[in-house]
């Protein structure tokens, strides 16, 4: 039986993951993505990630797919969400939402002009996976 023991960051000192190219470029361009809690699932390759997001005003990612559901609620600002087959959406501070594992996240952006827009997800995950892979 083994287990992982859990890693805890503040967002000072947060734990990184590796990051695809793709990830680095958005990173460059004023997006925060930070895992700031951790830890390993006992007899498995997965583990429950927390993770903390800032977008930039105006800033969108590209079209993406999730591996995992994730679990994820908005804590200031505004997003615009629209998921391959549905509707666009438009999540408030305050506002808890999935992300899906089985659509094409085709938009996800800051509707701001002015203001960050930052949130949160958690996620069941497969050690060192990406949580958000571009298509």
């Amino acid at each position: 039986m083994s287990t992982r023991p859990s890693v805890a960051g503040n967002l000072s000192s947060p734990v990184t993951l590796n990051s695809s190219q793709n990830e680095e470029k958005l990173i460059a361009t004023n997006v925060s993505r930070k895992v700031i809690e951790r830890t390993g699932i006992m007899d498995s390759d997965e583990e429950l990630r927390l993770m903390l997001v800032e977008f930039p005003p105006k800033f969108a990612n590209v079209a993406h797919t999730h591996p995992v559901i994730g679990l994820c609620y908005v804590i200031k600002g505004v997003a615009e969400s629209q998921y391959e087959g549905e509707e666009l959406k438009t999540l408030h501070a305050g506002d808890s939402y999935q992300d899906s594992a089985t659509k094409k996240h085709l938009l996800f952006r800051n509707a701001s002009e002015t203001d960050t827009l930052k949130f949160t997800c958690a996620a069941k995950i497969k050690v060192n996976q990406e949580f958000m892979l571009p298509l």
